[in-house]
């Protein structure tokens, strides 16, 4: 029983994943487009950042990989 309660895990995990990053999402729509482009210059500058200095990239959960999954064919 030890399998199903991980995999229970795992999928709840997913679940409160979705749903927060949903509502992340609806708060994003109210902000405005000033605000939109300051925050994709500052996460461009740390990308920049992250590649010029070597920095490896976390290991992606199951919860981020499928909310990823959903986001990415939400948006084209």
């Amino acid at each position: 029983m030890l399998w199903h309660d991980e995999r229970m895990v795992t999928l709840a995990a997913i679940g409160f994943r979705l749903v927060g990053d949903a509502l992340h999402w609806l708060m994003l729509l109210l902000r405005s487009t000033a605000g939109v482009r300051a925050e994709n210059l500052f996460m461009r500058q740390q990308l920049a950042l992250f590649i010029e200095r070597g920095v490896r990239p976390r290991r992606v959960d199951a919860a981020t990989r499928a909310s990823l999954t959903v986001l990415a064919r939400l948006f084209e």
